[in-house]
């Protein structure tokens, strides 16, 4: 478990719904990996995208992931970082309200059930 202030997101990544976070405090999860979040103070848990910050002293993350999580900005967050495999990468691209990740990964599901439904349609012909 980690503890650290949260702080609100660089003007830069503002409307995105990503936590920068240290290397340090990320156990293995690559730059732009996909973390499960959780909040040990009231178990709650939220799926985010995850990149670097020069800063260690520090967690930032947007008002939205703030809400999921129930915590205050400039407050001290205790939580838990745990790399999600790839069916955990898949529900948080189908269910972001991001809408340019959203909708690309729908169109992208969509893609490849309808070349799948091709190729069975072409074997069974």
């Amino acid at each position: 478990m980690t503890k650290l202030p949260v702080g609100a997101l660089p003007s830069n990544d503002t409307g995105r719904l990503l936590v920068r976070l240290n290397s340090k405090y990320r156990f293995g999860i690559p730059r732009y990996g996909i973390a499960q979040l959780m909040n040990t103070e009231n178990d709650k848990s939220v799926k985010a995208l995850v990149l670097g910050h020069d800063d260690d002293t520090a967690i930032f993350m947007p008002y939205d992931i703030r809400e999921a999580l129930g915590a205050d900005k400039g407050a001290d967050l205790e939580f838990t970082v745990q790399k999600t495999g790839w069916f955990g990468k898949v529900c948080w691209l189908l269910g972001t309200p991001d809408l340019s990740i959203h909708v690309p990964a729908w169109l992208a599901l969509i893609s490849v059930c309808l070349g799948v439904l091709g190729v069975a349609i072409a074997i069974c012909s």
